[in-house]
């Protein structure tokens, strides 16, 4: 809000150009030639920042697969996205193209606002998901019965209340007498005490809260995946044994093995887990187990002792599975790990940059500086995060890329 393009350093370059006789092109071309191509830039972005956020919504409305609270609340961060397309980025790129503000005082004050208000609800929101994750993974049994959509609903009020605090008090004198001082500006408040409120509330203090929740997403993600690996080599090592005969054991309420003369006081004098006849103790304590090990061939056993044995092959087809599950766990880190740093550095991307000026510039505006067609791409790279929110948080989900298609192609029928 409030940055002004680069018209004048056009102007003046174009200016100096056309004095020294060496210059082709007109001032009113260059400045034409700038706008035409800055509107098409501009509404390119709007354009696809409608289109993905309306189909998220649309796509959640018509698949019932897709309505769950999860799915509620990227729904909600949708909405919120689509607001910022349709109320801001409109006189945005109006104010960025003309290099001027042409709308009235009072048109400038509602364009703030709504600025202020959806951009922060929509970073809001994705504290809210973080959120939702955290308790998601940490608390899996009984979150089940906590997420319902009334528990989306207070967090969804959670952020439009925060985003009104936010956006509210400058409509009600909280700025300073310099905010109005040029008719063809139209900034926000540049008051150092609503600038450490707003950039703290909006920005840093909700950028800290999903640093830590997904820190704590992710070391919870791969303690899981960690424990499934040692279940499975511990699971290897309690199979690993040598195959049977045909007979067929049974246990005894005493404790006794039944067949073969086998005991629990024979099999306890070998300290192997698995000795040959496939006897072996459980894990910690656990009774007696016969663990029967069929061969390839489906028409007989082979008896214990020969070479046929299938234990070898066993104990290689365990050790295979078990390098596979330990690929697909050490995949799935990855996996987690490239997730959260996307989902996180897109959001840092978009926003720290804008963020940092909007918190240093009030404090050293003449001392400070900065080039004009800077603060606009920081100013628009700000915005384009409505623009990708849609495409990290949904079009990455196999079911929302279906009900996707289903919708481009005309071909959607809500059971």
């Amino acid at each position: 809000e409030g940055w002004e393009n680069n018209t004048s350093i056009l102007i003046l370059n174009s200016s100096i150009t056309n004095t020294n006789g060496t210059g082709s092109g007109s001032l009113p071309d260059l400045v034409l030639s700038y706008q035409i191509i800055t509107s098409m830039l501009l509404g390119a972005l709007i354009l696809c920042s409608i289109f993905g956020n309306a189909c998220v919504v649309a796509a959640i409305a018509l698949e019932r697969s897709l309505q769950n609270v999860a799915n509620y609340l990227i729904g909600s961060l949708a909405v919120t996205d689509l607001m910022v397309s349709v109320l801001v980025l409109p006189m945005a790129a109006l104010y960025q193209v003309l290099n001027k503000w042409t709308l009235g005082q009072e048109i400038c004050d509602l364009f703030i606002s709504l600025d202020v208000l959806c951009c922060t609800s929509s970073i809001l929101h994705l504290c809210a998901i973080a959120l939702d994750r955290y308790w998601a993974i940490t608390d899996p049994i009984d979150y089940v019965n906590k997420r319902t959509p009334r528990r989306a609903a207070f967090l969804i009020s959670v952020t439009w209340l925060i985003g009104f605090s936010i956006s509210i008090p400058p409509m009600l004198g909280w700025r300073s007498a310099e905010d109005r001082a040029n008719p063809d500006a139209c900034m926000i408040s540049q008051d150092p005490g609503y600038t450490i409120y707003s950039t703290f509330g909006a920005f840093y203090i909700p950028l800290i809260l999903m640093l830590v929740l997904y820190g704590r997403i992710f070391r919870a993600a791969r303690f899981r995946i960690r424990k499934t690996v040692k279940k499975a080599e511990k699971a290897k090592v309690s199979e690993k044994c040598l195959s049977v005969s045909p007979a067929i054991f049974h246990k005894k309420t005493n404790g006794e093995t039944g067949g073969k003369g086998w005991k629990r006081g024979d099999e306890s004098k070998s300290s192997s887990p698995c000795v040959n006849g496939a006897v072996k103790h459980g894990d910690e304590g656990e009774s007696l187990e016969i663990i029967e090990v069929i061969s390839n061939s489906k028409t007989h056993l082979p008896l214990p002792n020969t070479p046929q044995s299938s234990s070898h092959g066993y104990e290689n087809m365990n050790e295979k599975n078990s390098g596979a599950k330990r690929k697909i766990a050490l995949a799935r880190e990855r996996k987690t790990v490239k997730t959260l740093g996307i989902i996180m550095g897109t959001f840092i991307f978009c926003w720290l940059p804008f963020f940092i000026v909007a918190l240093v510039l009030p404090f050293c505006a003449e001392s400070c500086y900065m080039p004009e067609w800077l603060g606009a791409v920081i100013n628009w790279l700000g915005y384009s995060n409505s623009l990708l929110n849609p495409i990290i948080y949904a079009y990455f989900n196999k079911d929302f890329q279906n009900a996707f298609k289903k919708i481009i192609k005309c071909k959607f029928h809500r059971p």
